[in-house]
């Protein structure tokens, strides 16, 4: 915001007048930063904290008496004081930013990908670091945020009038470079307010990247940029500056609770930048600002991996480093290919789905602990979990798609639907799933493997086998993500009013045959290679239209194929006649039911059937008897043109063998 836009909208009398701040003494700094040094932070980390402190004798004298912070797993140690807020700048990694951020593995430009969360730094103190592979990639990102930040939660005005109320959490994080000969650099990070450094930011007109790189590193730039607003004020007096001015020296310093140390839990061994994120989960992932249901999913979903990756007293690491960067989308699709990573996104999907949903209850423990420390759910119920799974799996097709809301949100709420399938929370934690690392079963193993549960009766008696579980998760996830949008219309449309079926009773009626079974196994195949998704017969041959081409495959084609609705397009062949027949001994059974319905209706209270003693108007029993007649002369005709044209004497003449029952 520039001097101009501001002047105008606070006049002299109204807004907060700060108390006349004083450039300190740097003895004092000196002194301060050696009580912090003393209190195990590094040397680097005190001498930045202490040169940002506005009253460093002050906050030496808190030192003695630390405010206690509890949060999930341990206990911050805090000192409450006000900094130069030319020292302290964004969190790089800012948590609000986690719905649109860009991940390698989805294609994402080096210059737009996100960041690697910072890590603790052991044997440092309450420290934090971050790996960046080039100085230009921190600058641009801290730069990248302030102006989304500003743009996206506008805070000037109000920072202008009354500067920053809410003190800010900061943390002191070292940035280490991969790629460039520069030394670590030192920064003083908002583990909680990155939209109120960037507003104060934008009013004094600084650029994070300026701080970081080049005011971190010489505390007498520091020093001068602060004095030469010290001296401003001074010279002409509060009530001489202008408006603007006014707004700037109010945003010269901000309140601050300082990280000064950290006390895990014996129990817990939470380390310490998995503490300062369940604090940030606990101040805007629950209220009073909730980030938002993408973006919270988003937050728990890399919580819940760091819960799976970490070790605890009892149990080992549930999935590894690598694995955990793989469901992170953190890594591009060939590093994916290095670490020997299937390069199929259905592959990852089910790999998300067996760590997160599977392994019964000692999976859904781990990773309920990840869910807690953000929200402090008690019990995160498996709905959550499953959404948490949706936003992992979606990540890199969220960045191919660039966040296209349109196309990203109604593919999640299906998602989410689909895989709260029941079978999925069954899945052994140590099945070998085709694909994996560990496996060596080819996809043409595992539809044999459905095939087989398919004809044992598993999912028609109620239940999906292990391998039908499987293929239906990894064909659902191209059935949804696909053009055609095969389950998409759940919910809304004309193929909703008729099939009041759930995605979930879709995909068990699709595997619980043998031709949903051979249509899910070439969904995969198609998908794979990048190709539309088709209907097929029980063979895998493809299914033509009139005029040649494919059967795309939709929502209103499986569910009719599966026992959903009628198909208001045209549909020939075996597949339609079969459908219309299920149709046939459909009403051939209500009318059955119909028939004794009315002979149990009775004459009076108490009484016997009224028809069987009072009988029913012959006129209306002959025009029912007409209408019988004829669609049974149909049926026998069938009958024996089956039998003409298969030489089959004596077959499909009987009741039983067409599934229709006496009356």
């Amino acid at each position: 915001m520039t001097d101009e836009s501001l002047a105008g909208l606070h006049d002299n009398e109204a807004g907060w007048q700060p108390e006349p701040y004083v450039l300190p003494r740097l003895a004092a700094v000196d002194n301060l930063a050696a009580a912090l040094f003393g209190r195990g932070l590094s040397e680097e980390a005190a001498e930045a904290l202490a040169g940002a402190a506005v009253q460093p004798e002050d906050m030496r004298r808190k030192l003695t008496d630390v405010n206690k912070l509890r949060v999930q797993g341990g206990t911050l140690h805090i000192v409450e004081t006000r900094l130069w807020s030319a020292s302290v700048v964004p969190h790089p990694a800012n948590p609000r930013e986690y719905g649109r951020r860009n991940y390698a593995l989805g294609g994402a430009s080096a210059a737009l990908r996100i960041l690697p969360e910072p890590e603790s730094v052991p044997e440092r103190g309450p420290q934090l670091q971050i790996r960046v592979p080039h100085p230009n990639d921190l600058a641009h990102r801290l730069d990248d945020a302030k102006e989304r930040l500003v743009k996206e939660n506008p805070l000037d005005d109000d920072i202008a009038a009354e500067g920053v109320l809410q003190p800010l959490m900061v943390v002191p994080m070292v940035v280490c470079h991969d790629r460039a000969p520069n030394r670590p650099v030192m920064l003083l990070i908002t583990a909680d307010g990155s939209s109120r450094i960037s507003a104060v930011h934008h009013l004094l007109g600084y650029r994070p990247s300026l701080i970081a790189y080049d005011w971190a590193n010489d505390v007498r730039k520091v020093r001068r940029e602060v004095n030469r607003w010290l001296r401003l004020v001074q010279k002409q007096g509060w009530d001489a500056l202008s408006s603007a001015e006014q707004g700037m020296v109010r945003a010269l310093t901000v309140p601050a609770r300082v990280v000064v140390g950290f006390v895990p839990d014996i129990r817990a061994g939470v380390r310490f930048h998995i503490a300062v994120r369940n604090f940030i989960g606990l101040t805007h992932i629950r209220p009073p600002r909730p980030y938002g249901s993408a973006v919270e999913n988003e937050a728990k979903g890399d919580a819940v991996l760091d819960s799976l990756a970490e070790p605890t007293r009892s149990r080992p690491a549930r999935i590894t480093p690598q694995e955990k960067r793989w469901f992170a989308g953190m890594i591009t699709e060939q590093e994916a290919a290095e670490e020997g990573f299937s390069p199929y996104q259905d592959v990852r999907t089910a790999e998300i789905v067996r760590t997160v949903l599977g392994g019964g209850t000692g999976t859904a423990r781990r990773v309920n602990e990840g869910i807690r420390s953000l929200t402090a759910k008690q019990r995160p119920e498996h709905e959550d979990r499953v959404d948490i799974a949706v936003e992992l799996i979606l990540r890199p097709v969220r960045t191919a798609k660039n966040d296209a809301l349109p196309y990203v949100r109604p593919r999640r709420a299906v998602l989410q639907r689909a895989y709260r399938l029941p079978e999925i929370k069954e899945l052994p934690a140590d099945a070998l799933l085709e694909g994996a690392l560990d496996s060596g079963r080819s996809l043409e193993e595992l539809r044999d493997a459905a095939l087989k549960e398919a004809a044992e009766g598993l999912g028609a008696s109620g239940r999906l086998g292990v391998a039908q579980t499987e293929l239906a998760v990894k064909a659902s996830y191209y059935m949804v993500t696909a053009g055609t949008m095969a389950l998409q219309t759940e919910g809304s449309g004309a193929a909703r009013a008729q099939d009041s079926r759930s995605a979930v009773g879709v995909l068990r009626a699709m595997l619980s045959q043998r031709r949903g079974v051979i249509q899910a196994y070439e969904v995969v195949r198609a998908g794979r290679l990048g190709r539309p998704l088709h209907e097929v017969d029980e063979d895998g041959a493809p299914i033509y239209t009139d005029d040649g081409g494919y059967r795309e495959l939709t929502d209103a084609l499986v569910r009719h194929t599966y026992n959903g609705e009628a198909l208001t397009e045209a549909v020939v062949g075996l597949p339609a006649a079969r459908a219309r027949w299920a149709t046939v001994t459909k009403s051939v059974d209500n009318l059955c039911q119909a028939v004794s319905a009315m002979e149990s209706v009775p004459a009076y209270e108490g009484g016997g059937s009224l028809v069987k003693r009072e009988g029913w108007d012959p006129p209306e029993i002959e025009k029912a008897r007409r209408y019988l007649d004829k669609a049974s002369r149909t049926l026998a005709d069938w009958a024996d043109w089956y039998q003409e044209q298969n030489d089959e004497p004596g077959q499909g003449a009987d009741a039983d063998a067409t599934g229709i029952h006496d009356l």
